[in-house]
């Protein structure tokens, strides 16, 4: 569950996200002067000491070949308090790996012939509801569901502060969260990743089985995949094995989370579960000469479809809730997983037959990718790198024609697409063998065309990034799981301009504040003039940092890239959620009250600099006011 990083309309968070991308190149460099492990000896002390520098509770740890388990393990512990050691029974939190037991439920039901992929989603739960402008034409199917490609919002804040003490029934759960699932763009043509679309499909499966998801989920998978101790909810069983689940920093626990769509993220797993799981997908659907799905329906399984992108060619992306994970001149498939106090990763390597899974029982992002980091290199110690695809010549008229800037279309969340289409930019810069892309001349990328239209980063051999044909006049191009839109070089740099300029004259009236504040206390305040007219731009930029601050802190863990973090305060009517509604209208109110004050003592007689200041940050309040305002910030009940 790759959550979007969120910028602020202030210099502040421009510079926060500079900062941020800072701190990753440095992070990045960092893991790659670690030591590569060449034995099992070797990755565990390398885990351990990622586990004592993170400050890490404890992981479970699976690696595996195609035809033996090589290594399960926990290391570190499971219950901090008690200092209970890890095991490899002991079970994790894996989130959104919960995903793929959707898809292969699915995938079986399609080899049984009781369901098509194509079919759509109206077909099998009229019941449920959803709105799509574009259903006549371009209904909403089964398979977008599972590539995320509906253009469903994610999951409304309400919903995942929804936690009730045991799991709601699927279609209860969906009626509850019927407002996020609007189309925002015809089904099929971006991605945006959507936690409820795995639980709709569960409720599918529901039907066409006729039994209880995870009942089907128990007979077909866990049962002959020796997956023993998986399952979703929290049974005595369950939480006598279940480890701790802790924030960040190693200590503070998190409570269990119902999530209401269980089906996408409430999985609860072993090491030795997964290594058989992992296995299963090395196989290509079977285990150990049981076959359970048929090598094709694993291989649908890795590929993207319904993307523009998947008829230019080969391109590694985002299959049936599985993903495409490239390490260099390799390319893993598999998932990802976040959940409130834990995070994983399972991944394998088809040809090769090698795969590991990884979950720890902590937030701490960064031992996460570390631990990952490591296992890979690990995977990948004697294997013969893969060549890298030679570069193609582009023609000079697609040069011309994508060179240029983007901002992004598909946003995952749409409450914060007003801060996700001023950080997530793009400038693509052409030359006939390569292709140069950064954000506000930062972070610059080089990738290499292995086709006209399709490119690969050039120290990888798969291709991500793809030119897409134009979609009513606009002209786009999609990197991952994003998809761009071409837009003027003026509207990026002027955006940019705007929010330096209303940045800097917000921070200026609170600076000065407390000079004129001083020296008028001391009667030093010369041809002071209403008061007012100082009074209500500081009110109004006042107002407007508490909104941003409360919103960051809200957002904390999205910003320090400790992916997932206690959303409940802000999906429910919290001392935060109401403060920053109430900061957001009072900023807004404020900034009107400003501009009254500004025009009534227009001619009054006082310093005309101080006047002239007012007015100017008056302006930029109201420049951030009316953006705010557009995006339906002003006012925003998060818990609605």
């Amino acid at each position: 569950m790759i959550a979007s990083l969120m910028n602020l309309v202030s210099i502040q968070r421009v510079a926060a996200v500079m900062v941020f991308s800072a701190m990753m190149l440095c992070t990045a460099s960092g893991q790659q002067r670690e030591q590569k492990p060449t034995t099992i000896a070797d990755l565990r002390n390398a885990i351990e000491a990622v586990l004592h520098e993170t400050r890490t509770p404890g992981a479970g740890i699976a690696i595996v070949s195609r035809d033996e388990i090589e290594w399960t393990a926990g290391l570190g512990v499971a219950d901090v308090a008690r200092q209970t050691a890890a095991t490899a029974e002991t079970l994790f939190r894996i989130g959104s790996i919960s995903k793929s037991f959707a898809a292969l439920a699915t995938l079986k039901l399609q080899e049984e012939g009781k369901l098509k992929l194509s079919d759509t989603l109206k077909q099998w739960l009229p019941e449920v509801a959803f709105e799509n402008p574009w259903e006549s034409t371009d209904p909403v199917r089964l398979v977008h569901l599972m590539e995320h490609t509906t253009g469903w919002d994610d999951c409304h804040l309400r919903e995942y502060a929804f936690a009730p003490p045991l799991p709601a029934r699927l279609l209860d759960g969906l009626a509850y969260g019927a407002r996020s699932r609007v189309c925002r763009w015809r089904p099929g043509t971006r991605m945006a990743y959507c936690n409820s679309g795995p639980a709709v499909l569960a409720a599918v499966i529901e039907k066409v089985s006729g039994q209880r998801f995870e009942d089907y989920v128990q007979e077909s998978f866990f049962k002959p995949l020796h997956m023993d101790t998986a399952g979703y909810f929290l049974t005595p069983e369950v939480e006598q094995r279940l480890s701790k689940l802790y924030r960040p920093d190693g200590v503070t626990p998190y409570p269990y989370w119902h999530f209401l769509y269980w089906p996408s993220g409430s999985l609860n797993a072993s090491a030795n579960d997964m290594a058989n799981f992992v296995r299963f997908h090395l196989q290509r659907g079977s285990l150990d000469g049981a076959q359970l799905l048929q090598p094709a329906s694993i291989a649908r399984m890795e590929t993207t479809e319904t993307l523009p992108s998947a008829r230019l060619g080969s391109i590694a992306g985002y299959g049936l809730y599985n993903d495409a994970m490239p390490e260099g001149a390799f390319t893993f498939r598999g998932h990802g997983g976040a959940i409130m106090g834990a995070l994983s990763e399972m991944a394998y390597l088809p040809d090769a037959g090698r795969g590991y899974a990884v979950m720890i029982n902590s937030g701490n992002g960064h031992a996460l990718l570390r631990i990952a980091k490591l296992t890979r290199a690990y995977l990948v110690r004697d294997l013969t790198v893969p060549p890298l695809p030679p570069s193609v010549v582009v023609p000079a008229e697609l040069q011309r024609h994508y060179g240029g800037h983007y901002q992004i279309i598909s946003p995952r969340d749409q409450w914060l697409y007003a801060f996700d289409r001023l950080a997530q930019i793009r400038k693509l810069t052409f030359t006939s063998d390569a292709l140069s892309a950064s954000t506000y001349g930062l972070g610059r990328e080089t990738w290499v065309p292995v086709s006209p239209r399709l490119y690969r980063r050039e120290n990888q051999s798969a291709a991500t990034l793809a030119l897409l044909p134009d979609e009513d006049g606009k002209v786009l191009v999609q990197c991952g799981w994003i998809t761009f839109k071409k837009v003027p070089a003026l509207r990026i740099w002027s955006q940019a301009a705007g929010i330096g300029l209303a940045g800097s004259l917000v921070l200026s009236s609170v600076l000065f504040a407390p000079v004129w504040i001083v020296r008028m206390i001391f009667g030093k305040l010369r041809n002071a003039g209403p008061l007012s007219v100082r009074v209500m731009p500081l009110l109004g930029a006042v107002f407007l940092i508490v909104f941003d601050v409360s919103l960051a802190i809200g957002l904390r863990g999205v910003i320090t890239r400790n992916e997932i973090d206690d959303l409940t305060p802000l999906g429910t009517p919290s001392t935060l959620a109401i403060t920053i509604m109430l900061s957001s209208i009072a900023f807004a109110l404020a900034t009107v009250a400003s501009l009254y004050v500004l025009y009534r003592e227009r001619t009054a007689a006082m310093n005309r600099v101080v006047y002239w200041h007012s007015l100017a940050v008056t302006g930029g309040l109201l420049a951030v006011a009316v953006y705010y305002g557009y995006w339906g910030l002003i006012g925003v009940r998060l818990w609605a």
